[in-house]
């Protein structure tokens, strides 16, 4: 295995939230809900060129949702080796680097709803390989889409 491949993950930080209940509506337990995220990634080589930073941004929307979520998170990576911008660090970033931190932005995410006294919202685990191939495929997406399905149970609260 080249070194380039020999990484360790950091840190992980929250670099910035934004929740929001919507108390205007009264939601009930048993509808379905269509809930529309999308996921931006991007990635910098910073410090000595041995290290890569990796901003994994999520948005959470949806007219019948109880909430909207705007999330982002950094990741710093550390290589063995001096880092150079092409393929090979493109594939790292997105796949691997992105596979890593998703589980702990997923997390965020589930706490957060919980907090907020609502049934957590677990997004579904991300195939960051199929992203990666369909970017490389040309699909004309800036953005990686997923949509899911969720029973969300509010109540509505009382200003």
């Amino acid at each position: 295995m080249p070194d380039m491949y020999n990484f360790i993950f950091k840190e992980l930080q929250i670099l910035s939230m934004h929740f929001e209940l919507k108390t205007d509506k009264i939601y009930k337990n048993t509808k379905n809900i269509l809930i529309s995220s999308t996921l931006n990634l991007r990635h910098d080589i910073i410090k000595d060129d041995k290290h890569l930073r990796v901003f994994m941004k999520l948005d959470i929307c949806g007219e019948d949702l109880p909430f909207s979520l705007n999330i982002e998170v950094g990741g710093l990576f550390v290589f063995s080796v001096k880092l150079k911008i092409g393929q090979p660090l493109e594939k790292i970033a997105n796949i691997n680097c992105a596979a890593i931190m998703f589980p702990y932005l997923r997390e965020t995410v589930s706490d957060i709803t919980r907090r907020a006294n609502l049934p957590p919202l677990y997004l579904p685990p991300m195939n960051f390989v199929e992203l990666y191939n369909n970017k490389l495929a040309g699909k004309k997406r800036k953005n990686s889409t997923a949509e899911i399905n969720k029973k969300i149970s509010h109540t509505k609260v009382n200003n």
